[in-house]
């Protein structure tokens, strides 16, 4: 669905009394080598930049009357080659040469596309193959040699004996009688490989296929009638050749085995065809063809297997047609007198449209044909159309109206002079003729359509207004000249204007009034493709695509690999060569927002993925439909997230709610959207959403969908806010079915015929969270008994029938029960004694007890329970049992707070906190109960609440002896004791008990030496200060100095190792990060066999264990393996696994600091001046130590270890002197001199 469009036309005249006689091209320098010759018959090699400026001129040394056989450039050794007829080859560069002669003359030659080996047939029909230094490969004959590939008989007979038609062996006939041309022609296949000869041999032509090093590969199957003209496709698939009938001439192709394969036909007023010649890509087929008047060039390319003439070039005495190397939308049409220089691009054949009535039409270009196709009512695949319109001359530009609908377009014929318009109303109808007139001059190459009565051209003049009156008067002004080539001409039919652009991406609009080009914008290169949209505050934003495939907006790049656009008025969609379909919205955002980066791994309502080389023909303007072409011509029609989603906002803001809903189930777009895109309209509009759907079903499936999640913000947040780069939010939205769902009730049973909508009702209840199942069960028993039945029976469609049966049983409505019951699967033998058994009980709340145990309501079920234990005071015993078997003190303790037992509760209470562990709340309860002191008093010595244990066991209504006392604070010291409370463990001896040895003990193994001295004094045990504490205050003072010995040390050592780690720089830190240091690598000599065996060995043992037990080993494994690393020396995260210990190590140093000042303190009391002066020094150095090097450590830290993963975070954020503001491991505090005693050495 796409034309050629001329983007480009230079006409290059020779020097006065010169006749082109040849021409190549070096695409390196953009240089053209022109051979021609002068009325001396001089020849002459003429070179001109790119800018089509002679530059050189040299005098070769033959005649221009000599017959050129081939003109080549080869790059690598910078010159011309020449090949005569005669024989001669001559090279021109540096130097004119003439390097060689073939004696029996040249018949073709053509170098292959690598330029290194020329392939020669002599005048004796011999090949030649040489270098490209002219070293002679191979020579044979011409029609010598076995063939490689020998076509197979497979027995269907030959052709020539099978009936073909009496016109056909007629056309033959005539065929075989016309003569035959004896021009041979050399052509190569793309990549160098192959070569195919055309020759005439015994009266026939005939075309053999030679491989690169000269052998005979296949010989193409014999065609009667087949002309001269050869040209293998680049892309290596066919060899296109011409054929001659009586009544019309065909392209044929061959495959490289000789077979062939396909054909089409040229126009009918072909008479000759002079050459072929495909462009680098393939994709179009040039054949120079005398049509009687003249010959011109006509450009063929194929989609879905047919071909179509998309352009027809017409000069005066036309030659040949020399394609560009590299740009295969670059041709050189080659004339007698100068050359051309055409410059083409394939631009969609389709509308852009703006309008909502417009028929979104196409018009593909066959020749004299119009392919008229109005996708907004007929979708029909190439190569047929809707209508097929004739302009009775080939068609070179096709432009649709910038006004109104959109629906006429314009066509500039070959001719360039002659404009064709037509008209067409909305719908299927033909397009109708309507006027046809001649612009001045003959040059125009684009038009557009701008008014009723107006058409803009782009021509060699320049750009023309050209106004038609009623009276059909032509009247054609220019604007004035431009100081730049203008290249495309383009209707804008979003902003209502003619837009044309110049070789350097300016924009510009072509203003009626003022006739003159106004600037619009400027793109940051020129561009094939444009189109513009209004963006409101930013003004007329022009998008454009380049021929490298570059999509700009403005001067913005918007994607780098764009094969194909179309703009709406709201969004526009380009595809991209990593085959993806993109979506932007049409606003500010399509200068500012970001555009994310193709990414399978991220679903996107910005994107999708299509088929490759899929490009767009159009996007609907009103619709959600885009239509693709493939790569073999095919269309498809696809309904992209995004458009759909856009029309379904767009019908909600218009409150055409079933509209919406209906493109959601269609589209299986989530049903949310319905309310999430506007909730407070949509609630404030359920009537008129309920009287639009108007259908059970329907509104079923809206509210069964409903779920608590704004899928505005998870699943379709809008193509804006995807391209601004936002995070998505949480999305979750707590409450929302549950309030939709009873907003909308009322108004469903507030319609006259409520029952319409009873499944929906039920369906509302059935999605709160949690299920009103009771609310549905209660509706459903008030209806009749039809309409009950019905309703039941699609409450057990939307639930779980067992769930349903459980909360009739629930509702304490036993006809109820066994009405769901009977329309469930279960076994009337199971459910009709159960329910006769709860229907036999007497007593309502002990029935109603049995109902909720059964259903696992332990809390009303024991409400229940204490409701019958006031009815009857024998139920005590299950009572109890069912608040121990369920755990339900609390509630039991409520539910009887007046009741004689409540002490009973309190006390099973503190029995199972006491199982617990919870000794504090034990306690209370048992407290609570006034009837368990025992108890009370243990729990609050498990508790360490050894204070509130002996106040209750020394009271005086505690019951508890003396002995009982003495125990219970020998058990309180004893458990003090256990948790390192050494003074209160010494306390409570001292209070309640004369062991005053013990206590003393206790108090030397806490470190509380003035106590134990005190203690001693005030018992009259003085014996024990020489028993107890002085070895005590030894031991203490021995262990002291170790420790802190122990801790200067290893402080030291850390700290020089970290100044040697410190020294590495952070970027080759940086870049040991990936490597895993817990890798441990075989040695080269490891033997692969015994390898093999461990690993075998290791995934039988490693199958044996289970899942649970492999994930918690494997953990465990980790964990030890990164504790290895991290204290590894040489490790990259030595660094923070050195800081962590020394902040460790500082803590210890705190904690030393009052145990040190205290046994300095006794020891000073006992006359111990010299060991308290040697720990005071012992410790000073090491807090000396800390405090010197403390802040270096920590305030110059430089990354952290975070995760599971051990991955490296470089500190980024510094201060002025380049260290981290914020270090990552914290700074501990650091110890003072507080500690010291002043007075000690």
């Amino acid at each position: 669905m796409r034309n050629l469009s001329i983007l480009g036309e230079t006409a290059v005249e020779l020097p006065p009394a010169h006749r082109l006689l040849d021409l190549c091209v070096d695409v390196a320098e953009e240089r053209v080598f022109v051979l021609c010759g002068d009325d001396s018959a001089t020849a002459r090699l003429l070179t001109y930049d790119s800018q089509y400026t002679l530059t050189d001129e040299c005098v070769l040394p033959f005649s221009a009357a000599e017959q050129i056989m081939s003109m080549h450039f080869v790059m690598e050794r910078e010159h011309v080659v020449i090949a005569l007829a005669s024989g001669d080859i001559c090279t021109a560069g540096s130097g004119v040469e003439v390097v060689g002669t073939v004696d029996a003359g040249i018949a073709a030659c053509r170098w292959s596309p690598d330029d290194e080996i020329l392939a020669l047939v002599t005048g004796e029909a011999r090949v030649l193959l040489m270098t490209a230094d002219f070293d002679v490969l191979c020579e044979h004959a011409l029609d010598e040699g076995q063939e490689e590939s020998v076509m197979v008989n497979v027995g269907w007979g030959a052709r020539e004996t099978q009936y073909q038609g009496r016109g056909l062996q007629q056309e033959e006939e005539q065929s075989t009688q016309q003569e035959q041309s004896p021009e041979i022609q050399v052509s190569w296949r793309g990549d160098g490989q192959f070569l195919a000869v055309s020759f005439v041999r015994a009266g026939m032509r005939e075309i053999r296929v030679f491989s690169r090093d000269g052998q005979l590969h296949s010989v193409c199957e014999t065609v009667t009638g087949l002309e001269h003209t050869l040209a293998w496709k680049p892309s290596g698939r066919l060899i296109a050749a011409t054929e001659k009938r009586a009544h019309r001439h065909e392209v044929v192709f061959f495959e490289r085995n000789g077979l062939r394969h396909g054909e089409f036909v040229l126009h009918a007023d072909t008479q000759r065809a002079l050459a072929l010649s495909w462009n680098s890509d393939s994709s179009v087929l040039a054949a120079v063809v005398d049509v009687g008047s003249g010959v011109c060039v006509q450009l063929w390319a194929d989609r879905n297997y047919h071909w179509y003439m998309k352009q027809e070039l017409r000069g005066s005495d036309i030659q040949r047609v020399v394609w560009d190397p590299e740009d295969p939308m670059h041709v050189l049409v080659v004339c007698a007198s100068g050359f051309t220089s055409v410059r083409l691009h394939s631009v969609p054949a389709v509308a852009h449209v703006a309008s909502t009535e417009s028929n979104a039409a196409s018009c593909v270009v066959n020749g004299a044909q119009v392919l008229y196709t109005p996708f907004a009512y007929a979708n029909v695949p190439p190569p047929m159309c809707l209508h097929t319109l004739d302009a009775r001359v080939p068609v070179r530009h096709v432009s649709f109206a910038a006004f109104g609908a959109g629906n006429g377009f314009a066509l500039l014929l070959a001719d360039r002079r002659t404009v064709v318009l037509y008209a067409c109303d909305s719908g299927r109808s033909s397009p109708q003729e309507i006027r046809r007139f001649m612009l001045p001059g003959s040059d125009a190459r684009q038009i557009a359509w701008l008014e009723s009565g107006v058409v803009v051209s782009l021509g060699a003049s320049g750009v023309g207004i050209t106004r038609i009156d009623d009276s059909d008067e032509v009247v054609t002004r220019f604007c004035p000249e431009h100081d730049s080539p203008l290249v495309l001409l383009s209707s804008a039919p979003h902003v209502g204007r003619v837009l044309v652009e110049d070789a350097r991406g300016r924009v510009f609009n072509v203003s009626l009034a003022t006739e003159r080009l106004e600037s619009v914008a400027e793109l940051p290169t020129q561009c094939v493709e444009i189109d513009a949209v209004d963006c409101g505050e930013l003004g007329v934003v022009v998008v454009g695509r380049t021929a490298r495939n570059q999509l700009y907006a403005n001067t913005r790049l918007l994607s780098p690999a764009c094969s194909s656009f179309y703009l709406r008025k709201d969004v526009l969609v380009f595809t991209t060569t990593t085959h993806y379909v993109r979506f932007v919205a049409v606003n500010e955002g399509l200068i500012t927002g970001d555009i994310p980066a193709d990414d399978e791994a991220v679903v996107s309502e910005a994107r999708r993925r299509v088929e490759r080389g899929s490009t767009i023909v159009l996007a609907s303007p009103t619709g959600d439909a885009v239509v693709f072409q493939m790569p073999r011509g095919n269309l498809e029609t696809v309904r992209p997230r995004a458009l759909v989603l856009a029309a379904v906002r767009q019908a909600l803001d218009a409150r055409q709610y079933r509209e919406a809903l209906m493109a959601c189930r269609v589209n299986r777009i989530d049903m949310n959207m319905l309310y999430d895109y506007a909730p407070a309209a949509f609630m404030g509009d359920l009537a008129e959403f309920v009287a639009q759907v108007n259908e059970a079903d329907l509104l079923n499936l809206f509210v069964s969908s409903l779920r608590d999640e704004d899928v505005t913000q998870t699943m379709y947040t809008g193509i804006q806010s995807q391209l601004a780069g936002e995070d998505k939010p949480d999305g979750t939205k707590p409450g929302k079915t549950t309030a939709v769902c009873r907003a909308l009730r009322p108004v469903l049973q507030s319609v006259t015929d409520a029952s319409q909508f009873m499944p929906t009702v039920l369906t509302t209840l059935m999605c709160e969270k949690p299920p009103a199942i009771d609310a549905a069960l209660q509706i459903i028993a008030a209806l009749g008994q039809d309409r009950r039945d019905a309703a039941l029976t699609y409450l057990l469609f939307l639930s779980d029938v067992n769930t349903v049966y459980d909360a009739a049983l629930g509702l304490y409505d036993l006809p109820l029960a066994l009405l769901v019951a009977q329309r469930s699967q279960r076994d009337p033998r199971e459910y009709l004694p159960a329910l006769g058994e709860l229907n036999a009980l007497p007593s309502e709340e002990y029935r109603r007890f049995r109902i909720d145990a059964q259903l696992g309501r332990y809390e009303s079920a024991l409400g229940h329970l204490c409701a019958a234990l006031w009815e009857d005071s024998d139920r005590w015993t299950e009572v109890a049992g069912f608040i121990q078997k369920h755990g339900l003190f609390r509630q039991g303790a409520e539910l009887l707070a007046d009741h004689e037992r409540i002490g009973d509760v309190y006390v099973m209470y503190g029995d199972a906190l006491a199982a617990d562990k919870d000794w504090g709340q034990a306690a209370a309860a048992y407290l609570l109960s006034q009837k368990a002191v025992a108890q009370a008093v243990d729990a609050f010595v498990q508790n360490k609440e050894w204070r509130s244990a002996m106040s209750l066991a020394s009271a005086a209504n505690s019951g508890f002896g003396p002995q009982a006392v003495y125990d219970t604070a020998r058990q309180a010291s004893s458990v003090l004791e256990d948790h390192h409370l050494f003074g209160d463990a010494a306390a409570v001896l001292l209070e309640y008990t004369e062991e005053t040895e013990d206590a003393v003990m206790l108090l030397v193994r806490g470190s509380h030496w003035a106590e134990a001295v005190r203690c001693s004094h005030a018992r009259e045990r003085s014996d024990l200060i020489e028993t107890t504490v002085r070895p005590g205050m030894d031991a203490a003072c021995e262990s002291l100095e170790e420790d802190i010995g122990e801790i200067g040390e290893g402080f030291a050592a850390k700290v020089e190792r970290l100044r040697t780690v410190r020294l590495t720089p952070l970027s080759q830190m940086t870049e040991l990060a990936g490597v895993d240091d817990s890798v441990d690598v075989m040695p080269d000599t490891a033997s692969m066999a015994s390898q093999f065996s461990t690993f075998t060995a290791t995934l039988t043992d490693i199958s044996k264990i289970t899942g649970s037990t492999a994930r918690r080993l494997s953990k465990n494994k980790r964990k030890a393996e990164r504790k290895r690393v991290r204290g590894k020396k040489g490790s990259v995260f030595e660094e923070s696994y050195l800081v962590d210990s020394l902040s460790k190590l500082i803590a210890r140093v705190r904690v030393h600091q009052d145990a040190v000042r205290n046994l300095n303190l006794a020891l000073l009391q006992f006359g111990r001046a010299a060991a308290a002066a040697r720990l005071q020094r012992v410790f000073a150095a090491v807090v000396e130590a800390v405090l010197q090097d403390g802040d270096w450590v920590f305030d110059r830290q430089r990354v952290l270890v975070q995760g599971d993963a051990g991955q490296i975070d470089l500190v980024d954020d510094v201060n002025a002197e380049g260290l981290p503001a914020t270090p990552r491991l914290p700074k501990p505090v650091l110890p003072s001199n507080a500690w010291r005693i002043s007075a000690l050495p």
